[in-house]
């Protein structure tokens, strides 16, 4: 009976039964409160959210790793959808542009994630300053780059239009994007030596470098890696909405280190998985679609979100604390066995 008990117990203390217990008390307050949420149109809503927060919080799930954070993905998203959008406007929208402007968002993301990888690991500035700062001069840039106006894109057609709302098999593209970038992420810091020398920089850089492990490499790469998907996401939301500005993913930076917390990703380096954050985003549209459905004012919205996610993580906490104590007392009743 205290083995099944324990075992419960340490199955609910696992990162997934944490995870899945807050998801089913969630869906089960919604099944009560707002029957709309279980809509064909309600999930579709939701997983868009999902997409855009994860495909940032994919690439951000590096920095953290290593132990730095980007406050201005809001801003790099911006960046990346104001160049492509820009270039495919003043190339007729061809497919040639398409490609071209793509990747000239992609080369400017890896060049704002170098300068920041830069002032972190070479200049030893805090990437809380260096991020908040830059985020500023982003934005600052994008205005003027187009005159404090809107980029409207009015003809709906082509890889442009495609690329933020084409589907596949009923799924949005926006969606599919997120998998495959999750999926790829989630091979890289499992199967790879660049991903485990990721979490040794992270849990530890001096250690790291003892045993050759370049720590300015892993950090520079890390930024990189979260200015591109940032970048992405941009793209797809100027995309989606056919419209870009500086405004594009303005207040997204919430919500993904919203997601990475919720993860149960360690703020501190070196622990953290792409299978916590892909929970985190979706905990998070899930919340924010909830506050929306059951006509939380604006106003109190992020009061609320906030307290949910204090909970969230409270609770989270305490069951991994639960099953570590568990877990801690069976090692040492068998150690007094042996003794």
């Amino acid at each position: 009976m205290n083995d099944s008990r324990n075992n419960i117990l340490k199955l609910a203390g696992s990162a997934w039964g944490q995870r899945a217990s807050i998801l089913i008390v969630i869906v089960v307050i919604m099944a009560i409160v707002q029957p709309r949420f279980f809509t064909s149109g309600n999930m579709l809503s939701i997983l868009l959210a999902i997409a855009f927060y994860g495909v940032i919080a994919s690439g951000m799930l590096f920095v953290v790793l290593i132990g730095g954070i980007d406050l201005a993905v809001g801003s790099e998203a911006a960046l990346g959808g104001t160049v492509f959008t820009m270039y495919v406007l003043n190339h007729d929208m061809t497919t040639g542009a398409f490609f071209i402007g793509f990747l000239l968002a992609l080369l400017v993301a890896v060049g704002v994630g170098l300068l920041h990888g830069f002032f972190d690991a070479y200049l030893g500035m805090p990437s809380f300053v260096v991020t908040l700062a830059t985020q500023y001069a982003l934005y600052g840039l994008i205005q003027y780059m187009t005159n404090l106006n809107y980029l409207t894109v009015l003809r709906p057609l082509g890889l442009f239009y495609q690329l933020g709302n084409g589907k596949l098999f009923g799924v949005p593209s926006p969606v599919i994007w997120f998998i495959i970038i999750a999926v790829i992420v989630a091979f890289i810091l499992k199967k790879t030596p660049f991903g485990r020398r990721v979490y040794a920089v992270g849990g530890n850089p001096r250690a790291a470098e003892l045993v050759g492990v370049s720590a300015k490499f892993h950090k520079m790469a890390a930024y990189v890696i979260c200015s591109v998907t940032a970048s992405v996401a941009g793209m797809l939301l100027v995309s989606m909405n056919m419209v870009s500005s500086y405004k594009t993913a303005a207040g997204y930076e919430g919500p993904v280190m919203m997601a990475i917390v919720i993860g149960a990703v360690n703020l501190m380096g070196g622990e953290g998985t792409m299978g916590g954050v892909f929970f985190g985003a979706l905990l998070v549209g899930i919340i924010n679609n909830m506050l929306i459905l059951v006509g939380i004012d604006t106003d109190y919205k992020d009061f609320v979100q906030g307290i949910i996610i204090i909970v969230a993580v409270a609770l989270n906490v305490y069951t991994s604390r639960r099953s570590r104590g568990i877990v801690d007392q069976k090692r040492r009743r068998a150690l007094f066995r042996r003794s």
